[in-house]
């Protein structure tokens, strides 16, 4: 962790005012910076940056002094950025929406790794919650490419009307959008877990969260119901919602697959610059790189690539 991001923790974590002045401004940076430079690469890479930011110390919070704490920031951010779209965008509603799609996630799964002390409990309730959402997208929304066509039209930045063969790329676009929507929310808050938890660990001056996700393993159960999930997809079920399920499942077992490879990585002397590769593939050659990770991680719940060494996943970090 950087000295400055320790820095900006120790103080968020000094009280309420100190934790609500930090989470709020930079979630109202996130709001109030596109509009402001233009909607640009570098103005929306900079707002998802402090958005981030702010979501992960939200989680940090509530890792160390309980959800009761973490609401009442949140509170007290969700109304700064509520009237910050109010005032730039006209729109107070887009700051509740994305101050509960943002922050509501986390606090269930923070609060659950505060009780369970356990990242494979709460990576596989992330998955739980994934499946709902999965299920209820395509329940009850299964025409989001049309919402989204509409909400386009109308913003103020569109100033002519979109043209039929844009308007069919806009749609395919949003369609692989939406397939991988849940699971690119899940592989997101799940980052933002790891991160509140690493930087945890590097205020306490623990190790403790390095052994923790290095000995992540989900157990046969669930790499069994990702098994069958893949088989029904290949083999008979070839519905968008399956696809989702798969993608979800998929980037769930990525996490154990990555645990096997660190693990095996350690003490090596090419170490960081074979991580460095690895994660460079998961970025640029995710469709091959991010399905062979999964399948390792999958694997490993029979073969066990690592060496069991008592039960280091409830690693005491706090």
């Amino acid at each position: 962790m950087g000295v400055n991001l320790l820095a900006l923790a120790r103080y968020t974590l000094k009280g309420p005012f100190q934790a609500a002045t930090v989470v709020g401004l930079l979630a109202v940076l996130a709001v109030f910076v596109p509009p402001f430079i233009g909607f640009t690469f570098f103005s929306l890479v900079l707002a998802s940056i402090a958005f981030i930011l702010a979501t992960i110390l939200v989680g940090l919070i509530i890792l160390t002094q309980g959800s009761v704490s973490g609401l009442k920031v949140i509170g007290i951010s969700i109304f700064g950025v509520t009237l910050a779209a109010w005032i730039v965008l006209n729109a107070p509603e887009d700051g509740i929406l994305i101050g509960l799609t943002y922050w509501l996630p986390v606090v269930i799964l923070a609060q659950t790794l505060r009780s369970t002390n356990s990242l494979a409990l709460t990576l596989l309730a992330g998955v739980l919650f994934g499946i709902v959402a999965i299920s209820l997208q395509y329940l009850f929304w299964d025409d989001v490419e049309r919402y989204w066509i509409s909400r386009l039209a109308q913003s103020q930045e569109v100033t002519s009307p979109l043209s039929q063969e844009n308007r069919e790329q806009f749609v395919l676009i949003l369609q692989s959008v939406g397939l991988a929507f849940v699971s690119s929310m899940y592989l997101l808050f799940s980052l933002v877990l790891l991160a509140a938890r690493g930087l945890q660990a590097s205020l306490a001056n623990s190790d403790g969260f390095g052994k923790e996700f290095r000995a992540l393993a989900f157990g046969k159960p669930a790499a069994t119901f990702a098994l069958i999930l893949l088989l029904l997809f290949i083999f008979w079920i070839r519905q968008p919602w399956m696809i989702s399920l798969v993608i979800l499942l998929a980037v769930a077992l990525m996490f154990q697959g990555l645990a096997v490879v660190h693990e095996k990585l350690l003490g090596k002397k090419k170490r960081v610059l074979l991580l460095v590769l690895l994660y460079l593939a998961l970025i640029f050659l995710s469709q091959i790189a991010v399905p062979l990770i999964s399948f390792v991680g999958m694997v490993d719940n029979w073969v066990v690539f690592r060496k069991k060494s008592g039960n280091s996943n409830d690693v005491n970090i706090n």
